[in-house]
């Protein structure tokens, strides 16, 4: 099978791509369609032949009249999101035409045309003018007997039964009354196509906000060749080669610095404001970061196909390929929602006429439901609010795959953790010597230095994380390493040995137990105990946070860890963890996270580094990978990928699933609460014959709530 994407534009609502994604996956060539309205994206997976643009276009016009623009997606390159189009701008000039003959109308043949006929020709006229376009997409539906119940069905008839009305009170001899019918359908189109403007120019501009938040792709490289300054694509770079970025610029590719220094902005990939100063000593860059002052050389390191940003903008711009439950609860809701307003506005017709033998008054009654029962507030609003907090997220630092994982957010009450890495810093520092009676600082720490030079280590290297290991090095004879205990050496002729307390025990020494928490090196030299070094990985400030404010959110928050239980129960202490497990293979913690699922009716959630959790981060409900730029396992294999070290972020996306669903709930909730009630209005009466009332109801609510989930954009998320 062959899997394509492609940008599509053109669709009046989602309720019209779901229709035509639901048309194109029943077709012989392919397997599966999923339109994302909100992204202007189209992902197909063909049978065996890939059809061609042509062809696609050809089955789509069979159930879509308006003019759709279809292109193949390469390469994660965006298009850009004109908020105004030249098509509203068409439609824009056809509504001004309108209100000039409503002025007309009023102002000048009001004055002496009695019979109405005048102001009903010029009223149809602008009728015509504002209507033909959704007549003949009602007219292209039956055509193709292909979703012929819809919204613009139910303006045509709304318009048809207003003119037949206006005509038949001027053929009575009530021409003012039948002026006023006329002016009344010219209104309901008019004010229709407004409301389709405001919807149009306010999803545009969640779309362009949403993808602004994603444009980490870099137009240009400055290639550094020959002693020669060559602008290529970034994608052309090879491994090896070395660009140039000043000032203003954005790093192409992933790379290290061999020259310069300057302050580099990575707000684009991590949400964090904060510059920071990257030269030869911090020489790992990210593609898609922003050099704010100062010049480097960059030596590319990978591709720009294997890159961090690469990988971040692809998972991003294919988020809305899996549908949340809101999603698809709206588009199998179109589907019936619509026939059952044309069945309620025609029984509201005949039960009224049958009653009172009034067939006017009631055929009045039962335009106006079908008018304020047109279903764009909710099929519009709904999915816009899922997308816009992959958007809001997105700005935050958190990539989610798809709308489909909000709901899977919204349900987690337990969160596991894994420690290094996660909770704290994943680098060892030395946080306490203790030196025996008679030994200086110095010779203790000299002497480790020593002893550690040659390890690799993580705990050797954080002993020696300041020195010359070069020199020291040299000096080295008879090194040997033994894993899991220590290391022992000769350095000018003095035979240290460096490991934990059961090495020294190899080595003859019986120590006396510690009440340290952390890691603890002790050290011998020409068998003389010289004293020990506490090490511990220091705990991030926003671990403490992420475990307040989940707390707060009534999840448990447990942590499993292969480090000492001494150790666990200290960060427990310090956090206020709910339980812990240490002393953890990575496959026990498999083990131990579905002992924890299987006690659970809700979704578990698991935070790791992304690599050595890999296995837990897949098992999990939902698997969020923590500091995973760069990591292929991380983007691969989590759900939710932070791109930053803080832990904090897991709330973060915690609230933004729950702002999504309550804003989706709230829209469903008010739009049929709003359409019930006006309908009921109709239906008694109370409305009259101001068919203007259901149509502001029906798009003034639209607008409203489309601004609604806009609003999710620039919504804030901890206090």
């Amino acid at each position: 099978m062959n899997k394509k994407t492609y940008h599509i534009s053109g669709f009046d609502c989602p309720s019209c791509s779901a229709k035509t994604e639901d048309f194109l996956s029943k077709q012989e060539e392919i397997s599966y369609c999923h339109i994302d309205f909100s992204t202007n994206k189209m992902y197909v997976t063909f049978k065996d032949r890939i059809l061609s643009n042509d062809e696609l276009l050809a089955l789509i016009s069979k159930v879509e009249s308006d003019p759709i623009e279809l292109s193949e997606a390469k390469n994660n390159k965006e298009v850009s999101t004109k908020i105004f189009t030249k098509d509203m701008w068409f439609t824009l000039g056809r509504v001004v035409f309108g209100v000039l003959v409503l002025l007309l109308n009023l102002l000048v043949f009001h004055q002496f045309d009695e019979t109405g006929w005048i102001r009903f020709a010029i009223y149809e006229f602008a009728a015509v003018v504002l209507a033909y376009d959704i007549t003949w997409r009602v007219i292209i539906h039956i055509k193709n007997r292909q979703n012929i119940i819809d919204h613009n069905l139910l303006m045509t008839v709304a318009v048809i039964g207003a003119t037949a009305l206006a005509v038949i009170y001027i053929v009575e001899g009530n021409g003012e009354h039948g002026a006023h019918f006329a002016m009344e359908g010219m209104m309901v189109v008019g004010l229709f196509q407004i409301g389709e403007i405001v919807e149009d120019i306010a999803t545009n501009r969640s779309k362009a906000a949403v993808s602004s938040a994603i444009q980490l792709r870099v137009e240009y490289a400055n290639l550094l060749k020959d002693n020669e300054i060559i602008k290529v694509d970034p994608e052309q770079l090879s491994i090896g080669d070395v660009v140039i970025i000043s000032a203003g610029e954005m790093i192409p590719v992933d790379g290290e610095v061999i020259e310069g220094s300057a302050y580099v902005d990575k707000s684009s990939l991590t949400g964090e404001f904060v510059p920071v100063l990257t030269d030869a000593n911090q020489n790992q860059v990210l593609a898609g970061c922003l050099v704010k002052s100062g010049f480097i050389k960059v030596k590319v390191k990978k591709k720009y196909e294997e890159s961090a940003v690469a990988k971040i903008v692809e998972l991003i711009s294919s988020s809305g390929e899996k549908k949340s439950k809101a999603d698809e609860f709206i588009s199998k809701f179109a589907k019936f929602y619509t026939p059952i307003i044309v069945i309620a506005g025609l029984l509201v017709f005949l039960i009224g006429f049958i009653i009172t033998q009034d067939w006017r008054e009631f055929l009045i009654r039962g335009l106006e439901v079908l008018i304020v029962g047109c279903p764009c507030a909710i099929v519009i609003s709904v999915p816009l609010a899922y997308f816009a907090g992959i958007g809001l997220a997105s700005k935050k630092g958190i990539v989610i795959k798809g709308t489909n994982y909000l709901d899977e957010i919204n349900n987690i009450n337990k969160v596991v953790t894994d420690k290094t890495g996660t909770l704290t810093h994943g680098v060892f520092t030395i946080q306490k010597v203790v030196t025996n009676d008679d030994v200086s600082k110095e010779e203790l720490m000299s002497s480790l230095y020593a002893a550690e030079c040659l390890s690799t280590h993580p705990i050797a290297k954080a002993i020696c994380h300041d020195v010359d290991v070069k020199s020291l090095a040299a000096e080295q004879e008879e090194f040997e390493e033994f894993a899991g205990y220590g290391v022992m050496t000769t350095f000018n002729g003095d035979k240290i040995s460096a490991g934990n307390a059961a090495f020294m025990e190899l080595c003859g020494l019986e120590i006396t137990s510690v009440n340290e928490t952390g890691t603890i090196v002790y050290c011998l030299k020409n068998d003389k105990y010289l004293g020990y070094v506490v090490l511990n990985d220091e705990v991030k400030k926003e671990a403490y946070q992420m475990v307040n404010l989940l707390h707060k959110e009534n999840m448990e928050v447990i942590l499993l860890t292969g480090d000492k239980k001494a150790n666990a129960e200290s960060l427990q202490k310090e956090l206020g963890l709910d339980r812990i497990y240490s002393e953890l293979t990575p496959e026990e913690k498999t083990l131990v996270l579905e002992k924890e699922m299987a006690d659970n009716h809700q979704n578990v959630a698991f935070v790791g580094d992304g690599i050595n959790d890999a296995p837990s981060i897949i098992r999990s409900d939902v698997g969020f990978a923590m500091g995973a730029i760069g990591s292929d396992i991380a983007v691969q294999n989590a759900d939710v990928v932070i791109m930053n070290d803080d832990p904090a972020r897991v709330y973060d996306a915690v609230k933004i699933a729950r702002i999504a669903r309550h804003t989706a709930i709230f829209n469903i909730s008010f739009a049929l609460l709003v359409k019930i009630a006006v309908s009921i209005l109709a239906i008694v009466g109370v409305v009259g014959e101001r068919m203007i009332i259901p149509v502001i109801a029906d798009t003034g609510l639209t607008v409203l709530l489309v601004l609604n989930s806009l609003m999710i954009l620039y919504r804030k998320i901890r206090k």
